[in-house]
């Protein structure tokens, strides 16, 4: 092989492995500033790329259902803004993943604020010699991050962007005892679970959730506590006092669905009845005994049916 071909072939070699470095004209993001917090008038704060486990978030949880970033007269701000400074006019290609959605207008075309379900996770902005700054907002409303990339023909940069769980909207997953040990002391008691989710189904896990209130009608139950073992948030029912006790768990959620959401899961019910252990024990015990009884009953007829050779089978031990 000719060296002119060996050169041209370690050439080829070293760009599909991404080892040729980028032209020396190829335009570079030389700026990046993200804000999520305050109307950006001259760029806000620079930030170093959210890689790895450090995420950027929105301030405002998008209880809306809506793009925004202090519209006039409020302080809402539901997304992430990022303002991209380019090294010449070139393209900014700007792709997120998992839920992260990117825009670069907070409006559609009737001027209107961009849904939740609005947004890609492709767009292009062209900077220009005049205007060198790329702008371009990003929308997460699960708190599971996901990444915006934002790349030049020169570099690369990604960042993570997580969204805010919001307030508990939704309790789900509610199971209550089937039965209730009357008398029972508190640290004996009955389990209640539940878990809760927010309006877009985030789950949350609120160490104390003062939104939550349980009850039992007919016994004692403590205030729910989230067990970061079990995942799941939990009350114990104790001392009943009734044969049958009345459960329920309700959650204080404001209404959303004006704005989209579907309507809360506010409220779980059930009825369970409540014996002592001596009783249950008694009743278990009466019940083992009249099994018992009916078995052997059975049995002795069916070892008279052999004695008399009109079973072809062994007779049976009685109990």
């Amino acid at each position: 092989m000719s060296k002119k071909l060996i050169a041209v072939a370690a050439a080829a070699a070293l760009a599909l492995t991404g080892l040729v470095a980028a032209p020396a004209n190829a335009t570079t993001i030389t700026d990046v500033k993200i804000n999520s917090n305050a109307t950006i008038a001259t760029g806000g704060t620079t930030t170093a790329s959210h890689s790895g486990t450090t995420s950027v978030s929105a301030v405002t949880y998008a209880a809306t259902r809506t793009w925004d970033f202090e519209p006039t007269g409020t302080t809402t701000r539901t997304v992430v803004r990022f303002d991209v400074t380019t090294s010449a006019a070139t393209t900014v290609t700007v792709s997120s993943t998992g839920a992260v959605k990117v825009s670069a207008s907070l409006t559609d075309s009737a001027g209107a604020a961009l849904k939740v379900t609005d947004g890609s996770q492709t767009i292009s902005i062209t900077t220009t010699s005049a205007n060198l700054v790329a702008t371009f907002y990003a929308l997460n409303t699960s708190t599971t991050a996901g990444k915006v990339t934002i790349a030049t023909p020169g570099s690369t940069n990604t960042y993570n962007v997580k969204g805010l769980a919001g307030t508990p909207y939704n309790l789900t997953s509610v199971k209550f005892p089937t039965t209730i040990t009357s008398g029972a002391a508190e640290a004996d008691g009955a389990v209640i679970s539940f878990g809760l989710t927010d309006a877009y189904g985030n789950a949350l896990d609120t160490a104390n959730p003062s939104a939550v209130s349980t009850a039992a009608l007919g016994a004692t139950v403590s205030a729910a506590t989230y067990s970061t073992v079990r995942k799941q948030y939990e009350a114990l029912v104790f001392g009943t006092a009734t044969a049958n006790v009345a459960l329920s768990v309700t959650l204080a959620a404001a209404d959303l669905s004006a704005n989209g959401f579907a309507k809360p899961v506010k409220y779980a019910f059930s009825s369970v009845s409540a014996a002592s252990l001596e009783a249950q024990v008694s009743s278990l015990t009466a019940q083992v005994a009249a099994l018992t009884a009916d078995y052997n009953a059975l049995a002795a007829k069916w070892n008279a049916r052999v004695a008399s050779k009109k079973a072809p089978k062994k007779a049976v031990a009685l109990k």
